[in-house]
């Protein structure tokens, strides 16, 4: 089949958008769960891209929580899974009432057929769905792994949907059934080189996750400070910096997670479209040395660069074709949840 542009549908939403938080409970319904907001400040940019047996949404979300309990599950009787990879920022997820804090690059798996529940204050991720059939091909047990965190520093499964964000603008008309199927086969991989436990972590990995998050709303209260670096952290939060290092050891050191937030802010007034500064000065006010280093590193995280991003959003704007609506939403979770089985 001929290579073909894959259409983003996309929506920004924000407190100041009439019926904002309204439009996207309704959107996320249409998934399966329940919307609820998490303090005074809403915001959304969402990105889906629809695949035949796969479909990706690229978020960035603030003061949300999405919820699937029983009466949910029973209701529309979805049994796909969804995969959920942090970018950045902060969020938890898992079963109703076991929820555990994600680091960047860490994996959540959840079993539609489960309740479950994902708690985002301010954050930048990925979700992948998949089909049923298509993970019971190869891991017929993906049932346990419910709620789980797949670290980052376990295996290249975050890694490699991060990668697949990067790229679906530019895939094929048909790359569905390949991508869910490496995802399948990554999850695999995984169960057969991690002995995952109830538990799942230690009090270190606890008390490194406490640091985390310290350094993590410091960071975020202070990315427009071109001397935001570790030494500005670690005395700010007043932790040492050997400390500091330990904490954000595993999920790519203290400087690649301020990088992943100036990005992810720069990215997320970019999606905005009542954002009116030009993109140097957003540069300037998220910390970045330049409007070309602010570019480079985008283009590094998302695979596209920041002006074509912008030229996209302008050209689309008002176009329903890129509307993300319900109706579409509700089309793709019910083509997933009567897919026929796929063979690995």
């Amino acid at each position: 089949m001929a290579a073909g542009r894959i259409v983003p549908h996309r929506t920004v939403l924000r407190n100041d958008v009439p019926n904002a938080f309204g439009t996207y409970h309704d959107l996320v319904r249409a998934s399966g769960s329940t919307t609820y907001r998490l303090g005074d400040t809403f915001e959304s940019a969402v990105t889906a891209y629809s695949f035949p047996r796969c479909t990706l949404f690229d978020r960035q979300l603030v003061g949300v929580e999405h919820r699937r309990d029983p009466a949910q599950i029973r209701r529309d009787g979805f049994e796909h899974f969804h995969l959920q990879v942090l970018r950045s920022g902060r969020m938890a997820g898992g079963p109703l009432g076991e929820e555990r804090t994600l680091a960047p690059g860490d994996a959540l798996l959840f079993d539609a057929t489960l309740p479950q529940r994902t708690l985002v204050a301010d954050a930048d991720y990925v979700t992948v769905t998949l089909p049923r059939a298509c993970l019971d091909a190869v891991l017929p047990d993906a049932r346990g792994l419910h709620g789980r965190i797949l670290p980052r520093n376990s295996g290249p499964l975050g890694a490699a949907v991060l990668s697949l964000a990067r790229q679906a603008s530019g895939l094929g008309v048909d790359p569905g059934a390949d991508s869910a199927l490496m995802i399948a086969d990554l999850l695999a991989s995984f169960v057969g080189s991690t002995r995952l436990t109830g538990q799942g972590r230690i009090d270190e990995a606890e008390i490194d996750r406490s640091r985390r998050l310290r350094a993590e709303l410091f960071i975020d209260a202070n990315l427009g400070r071109q001397d935001l670096d570790v030494e500005a952290v670690a005395r700010g939060i007043g932790l040492s910096r050997s400390a500091l290092y330990r904490a954000f050891q595993r999920s790519g050191g203290i400087e690649r997670a301020i990088i992943r937030r100036r990005v992810a802010r720069f990215r997320s007034a970019l999606l905005t479209p009542y954002e009116g500064r030009p993109m140097k000065v957003m540069a300037y006010d998220f910390g970045f040395a330049s409007l070309s280093h602010c570019s480079r590193v985008f283009k590094d995280f998302y695979g596209v660069a920041p002006n074509r991003l912008r030229g996209e959003l302008r050209g689309a704007a008002g176009t329903n074709a890129q509307a993300l609506r319900v109706d579409r939403m509700d089309a793709w979770y019910r083509d997933l949840n009567v897919s026929p089985p796929v063979s690995a």
